[in-house]
């Protein structure tokens, strides 16, 4: 059972663009699901225009409560819709029913906007979940050199960008490949042994567009 008490929501402007943190929220026994503006991040993406998440006005100051996860769990593919179970089995999220592991779990993504919503997860036996690769874009991968099931490498460097400084890099034998997505970096950072990185899919039409993989700290 996981146990997540952090989501950190990233926006950018556009494809090719760097991601942004621009808020956060967390949940305590005591004070339940909290959301707030990130403004290091959100200050420099309102220069893109980012005007922040719909039903929450854009003050840095404020922390909003949510009940229950009321306006984000519209992110979550409905439990009873009859693709649900496949949708679970790729997230790595099936016998999951916490609206907030779920949220953390499957990004929240939508084709309607360019919001991820990103657990902050730390190692644990057993604990495996999916990503993405950050920077295609930049490492123009070309089609055919990975494939599913391949096992990449990495490795850590500082990031002036990076979720608490640190860059976890992807490497495909001696290509560079892209990066472990900001706050995701975190189960990196914290893990005194080394995590299995996996191709799970592979999005492509010529190019590479997208690659998830699975990050798995089953030791």
């Amino acid at each position: 059972m996981i146990k997540v008490r952090e989501i950190y929501v990233s926006w950018r402007s556009g494809d090719g663009s760097r991601r942004k943190l621009v808020g956060v929220l967390k949940r305590s026994a005591n004070k339940g699901i909290t959301f707030q503006y990130l403004s290091e991040d959100g200050k420099e993406a309102e220069k893109e225009g980012f005007e922040g998440y719909s039903g929450f006005p854009l003050d840095y100051s404020a922390i909003y409560k949510e009940r229950d996860l009321d306006i984000f769990s519209l992110r979550l593919v409905p439990l009873e819709r009859k693709e649900s179970s496949k949708i679970l089995h790729f997230w790595e999220a099936e016998g999951v029913t916490d609206k907030f592991e779920l949220l953390a779990l499957t990004q929240g993504l939508l084709p309607t906007d360019n919001y991820e919503f990103l657990g902050l997860f730390y190692p644990k036996k057993g604990f495996k979940f999916v990503s993405d690769i950050a920077g295609l874009s930049h490492f123009k991968i070309e089609s055919g050199l990975i494939k599913v099931g391949d096992v990449l490498d990495y490795k850590i460097e500082s990031h002036k960008h990076a979720f608490k400084k640190k860059a976890v890099k992807l490497i495909w034998q001696t290509t560079e490949i892209g990066y472990i997505k900001n706050v995701h970096n975190n189960i990196f950072l914290e893990s005194n042994k080394k995590l299995n990185v996996s191709v799970k899919q592979i999005e492509e039409n010529g190019i590479v567009k997208n690659i998830f993989i699975t990050i798995d700290s089953t030791f």
